[in-house]
């Protein structure tokens, strides 16, 4: 999925387990592009994404 964003800075996954994941990311544009772009799915499951405080 990091690829297919195509992001200006990156971005760090982390497995956190129990099919979670953490998405860090390094630049505002990059989090504006991919929540804009939503749904997202990878291997036909639905991506549900939430912006950490």
């Amino acid at each position: 999925m990091a690829n297919f964003w195509h992001t200006l800075r990156g971005v760090q996954v982390s497995d956190l387990g129990d099919k979670h994941y953490l998405f860090k990311y390094f630049h505002k544009m990059d989090i504006e592009r991919v929540e804009n772009g939503a749904p997202w799915t990878f291997n036909n499951h639905l991506l549900i994404l939430y912006q950490l405080k």
